[in-house]
């Protein structure tokens, strides 16, 4: 068990999340047996106590940069960071509901009689949202619980994206975005009781004050691109100065290809091939992290008694499709991809540890 020179999160014996600990306490307390180490299912490490012991409360917030693609977490106590992170949001989810559109209607026109189509018989629900918009605030969510679960968070600062639907003119394809917001700012208020919401300019201040720099390219899994927004909005709330990052994570979930047992395309003489599924084989199922060859691989299907294996990142790419099962050792599932990253030493520019 390796734990870098930082808090560790610390969940008493009722599930109920405590104050952050030393690296050092929480050895001792694993070695004598008082606390057992664990990891949740983003990859973070944390200790659950065996006999609890209570804890002085202190303020513990969030800090949140939405975006459409990343997101941008914090977690910060009075003292110091205790966690860092950017998300990588589901995509694609409008073009997979198209084809599975395109799919049913053709495999109608083959199978069943014709008949009219018909849009009386759904009722629509005062609370729908899109379901690419609620997959992205599912995803937000399930991130933030998990963080939740950890530290003892009562303060939560967003970055508000604010949008006048009325001077542009693509304004309409906006309104399922301002839907999902409003769903994420209500739950988050109903969490935590406490949500302010802060300016894009207010932010572009805060990184000045802090001395901190933000990435032009949103694409790279580094602080500066996401998390440093999300960083300096919940550590001026607390009144934070020393910034110093230890431990940065990228999440990324992991998309199932669910319903789609054959190719889309047809091969000489109308036949399709299988594509495979979700259903398990030999006790393997997508999304499994196995031991192949003393490495770490991701199930991502099978086909004719053979596995095909992943390589274990959020890139998620397939290296064969001829694994044999008995040559696999299942370890667990995952349904959150992540990446951990140390950031960078302090310099010139960018991330400042301990500004003043």
């Amino acid at each position: 068990m390796s734990l870098c020179n930082k808090r560790v999160p610390v969940v008493g014996n009722d599930g109920i999340p405590r104050m952050p600990t030393k690296a050092s306490r929480a050895r001792r307390w694993v070695a004598q047996g008082k606390a057992v180490a664990k990891w949740n299912e983003l990859g973070i490490f944390y200790v659950q106590l065996t006999n609890d012991c209570g804890s002085e409360a202190q303020d513990i917030g969030l800090g949140l940069d939405p975006g459409s693609k990343y997101d941008g977490i914090a977690v910060v106590s009075k003292k110091e960071v205790l966690q860092t992170g950017m998300t990588e949001l589901p995509k694609g989810i409008t073009n997979k509901l198209e084809r599975r559109r395109n799919q049913r209607r053709n495999r109608r026109y083959r199978k069943c009689r014709r008949r009219e189509d018909r849009f009386d018989n759904r009722a629509c629900a005062e609370d729908w949202i899109a379901p690419s918009q609620k997959s992205k605030v599912d995803f937000k969510l399930t991130i933030i619980a998990g963080l939740r679960n950890l530290y003892p968070i009562n303060k939560c600062v967003v970055e508000d994206v604010r949008f006048n639907h009325y001077q542009k003119r693509w304004g309409k394809y906006f309104s399922t975005v301002e839907i999902g917001k409003t769903l994420l700012y209500e739950t988050l208020f109903e969490w935590f009781g406490h949500l302010k919401l802060v300016s894009g300019a207010e932010t572009a201040q805060l990184r000045i004050k802090y001395g901190v720099e933000k990435c032009t390219d949103k694409r790279k899994r580094v602080v500066e691109s996401h998390a440093i927004d999300a960083l300096v909005i919940i550590a001026n709330e607390l009144a934070l100065t020393n910034i110093e990052i230890l431990s940065f994570y990228v999440w990324k979930r992991y998309q199932y290809r669910r319903r789609q047992l054959h190719k889309f395309q047809y091969e000489t003489g109308g036949n399709r091939r299988r594509e495979g599924g979700s259903n398990s084989l030999n006790g393997f199922k997508k999304g499994d992290i196995v031991l192949y060859k003393e490495k770490l691989a991701r199930v991502g299907g099978y086909m004719n008694g053979k596995i095909s294996l992943h390589t274990f990142g959020l890139n998620n790419q397939r290296f064969t499709q001829h694994a044999d099962p008995k040559k696999c050792i299942r370890l667990y599932h995952q349904k959150i991809m992540y990446a951990t990253a140390i950031p960078p030493p302090a310099k010139v520019g960018g991330i400042l540890a301990g500004v003043k």
